[in-house]
């Protein structure tokens, strides 16, 4: 009896361990990331593939709140925003008015990082 449940046991082991042995064997996929720093000493709104209508509908001054819901980012002076994104190709574009953002086409591949400073009137890769 002795036996026959150290080797239930023994099967049991194997089973779990190779069955978490390839659980993650699919690989993991990095997601790509934008990111924006202010480089300027005023708040900016930065939006990647920004919705023209959800633009167009922001006041002159907008809250952060409603910079969030045209789905951009508030950047304060100094700080950076970071947006998540697959491989492709994106339009980024930041400014202090929403309505007429400086904008540049951005292509990125899985797993990449490009960075993007904004200097009050254009952004810039570093």
């Amino acid at each position: 009896m002795f036996h026959r449940r150290f080797f239930l046991a023994l099967v049991a082991c194997a089973i779990l361990s190779s069955s978490t042995a390839f659980a993650g064997s699919g690989g993991t996929k990095k997601d790509a990331t934008i990111t924006v720093r202010n480089d300027t000493s005023r708040p900016i709104a930065a939006f990647v593939d920004p919705d023209a209508a959800k633009i167009s509908a922001l006041p002159v001054t907008p809250t952060e709140a409603q910079i969030n819901s045209a789905g951009g980012q508030l950047v304060n002076p100094g700080s950076t925003a970071t947006f998540k994104v697959s491989a492709g190709t994106y339009v980024l574009a930041a400014g202090n008015n929403p309505a007429s953002p400086a904008s540049t086409s951005v292509t990125i591949g899985k797993g990449q990082k490009k960075n993007y400073s904004f200097t009050g009137s254009a952004l810039v890769a570093y």
